[in-house]
């Protein structure tokens, strides 16, 4: 996804009443899995979202997060489009709550016009109907596109840090693969997989038992060396590992480990969920 103004879903995690606005943590399925902090929603804008609710807001990036600025990953912090959404900060500058998330349809305004730097109020957008789960949906099969063609190209790398692919038909070719995995990952999840399916048609569901593969679930992980005793059973190649942290910001896992918030416990389920059943 490139970065750039963009509407989308986001619930609302959390709200923090700051000088002249508000800081907000939402979980926003579009900018990656783990939630975005410190989206800023300035107090002259009207009544910000509360805690709890679900929007489809407008986000508008500010600026590159200044970890990436020291890290050398960018030479400043003005936003020019390469970026990734979480190497950034953003602004939530419009929004409307989705009574139904599920996918009722909604219209795109809110009480509040957006102000320019000029202070001449401008609408935050026309009335635009959509079903929230459909955009979702395209949303993060998108997202899953993107990460196919990264996940090719950084699997394809040599020592020589040149890549085995030779030519973007071969790359495309690969990555299509990956994305219909992805993708039809992301359709069991909503779906509910067999339980959801049988509570639809209105079953009640006391026992599931089916001749298929089940996830298995990751077990509790304490502490470091637990992680690394985890993370060396599955058997997996330290490339693989290494380009997961890479698409989420991480250069390490010292690093995912140092940021406030991140846990050994989110560290596995983060590498499970994009490795368990990839050799």
């Amino acid at each position: 996804m490139t970065v750039q103004i963009t509407e989308t879903q986001a619930k609302i995690i959390g709200l923090a009443n700051k000088r002249g606005g508000y800081s907000i943590e939402a979980d926003v399925p579009a900018f990656g899995k783990f939630p975005t902090k410190f989206i800023a929603w300035e107090k002259e804008q009207g009544e910000p979202p509360l805690t709890g609710q679900t929007i489809l807001g407008t986000f508008e990036p500010t600026m590159r997060q200044k970890r990436f600025v020291v890290d050398g990953t960018f030479d400043s912090e003005t936003v020019d489009g390469s970026e990734m959404p979480w190497q950034v900060n953003w602004k939530l500058t419009a929004f409307n709550r989705l009574e139904n998330a599920g996918g009722a349809e909604v219209s795109n305004t809110t009480a509040m016009p957006k102000t320019t730097v000029s202070g001449d109020p401008r609408p935050s957008g026309g009335a635009v109907f959509i079903d929230a789960n459909l955009r979702y949906r395209v949303d993060q099969s998108m997202i899953n596109d993107r990460e196919s063609i990264r996940m090719v190209i950084e699997h394809g790398k040599t020592a020589d840090s040149d890549s085995i692919y030779t030519d973007v038909e071969s790359v495309l070719a690969e990555a299509e693969k990956i994305a219909a995995w992805l993708n039809k990952r992301l359709e069991v999840r909503l779906g509910g997989g067999l339980v959801g399916a049988l509570q639809e048609v209105g079953a009640t569901v006391t026992k599931v038992a089916a001749d298929v593969e089940i996830e298995p679930e990751v077990p509790a992980i304490k502490n470091e060396a637990e992680l690394r005793d985890f993370v060396e059973k599955q058997g997996w190649k330290r490339s693989k590992v290494t380009g997961i942290l890479a698409g989420e910001g991480y250069g390490s896992a010292a690093l995912y480990l140092a940021e406030s918030g991140n846990t050994v416990q989110g560290l596995a389920q983060l590498l499970w969920d994009n490795l368990w059943d990839v050799e």
